[in-house]
């Protein structure tokens, strides 16, 4: 079975995403590679499959592609460092992933069920998780023209 699939490399480090971890594992080579690779596994998160045996699957529907991904994983019984992403259509099941902020996730992903595959990303949309707090400046510090430092104050459950 010939598939081409579009996906992302991701490394763990505590149990959370290390995007920079990842950026340090890419120029390394020979033995640097090698260690950095045994330090810092990397795992492919699979998203989408785009041929299949030869067949091209980008016109058809998400659900479709989804499916046809979800039987390719299951045949080649894919382990890690292999992971097919999560995917799912129930709202409350959407909204506890956003809870996974605290290992790295930034948002959540998401396309009508319909869709083709269109490679420019125009049919995806992002929702990206977004964390806000009030806070009061005490002070600036350092000379003017010069490196500064601000005092932060925050609010805390007290007020």
């Amino acid at each position: 079975m010939v598939a081409h699939i579009n996906g992302e490399l991701v490394v763990w480090e505590e149990s959370r995403l290390s995007f920079e971890r990842l950026q340090q594992r890419l120029p390394r080579r020979g033995s640097a590679a090698v260690a950095a690779a045994a330090q810092w596994p990397a795992h492919f998160v699979l998203f989408d499959v785009l041929c299949l045996d030869g067949t091209d699957t980008t016109a058809w529907s998400y659900r479709r592609r989804r499916s046809a991904l979800e039987v390719l994983c299951t045949d080649l019984q894919l382990q890690a460092p292999w992971r097919l992403t999560p995917s799912t259509t129930d709202p409350g099941t959407a909204f506890e992933w956003l809870d996974w902020t605290a290992a790295g996730l930034e948002g959540l992903c998401f396309t009508r069920l319909t869709e083709p595959y269109r490679p420019t990303g125009r049919t995806w949309r992002k929702y990206r998780v977004r964390e806000a707090h009030d806070a009061i400046v005490g002070a600036v510090t350092g000379p003017i023209g010069a490196p500064q430092s601000l005092l932060l104050g925050r609010y805390d459950t007290t007020g």
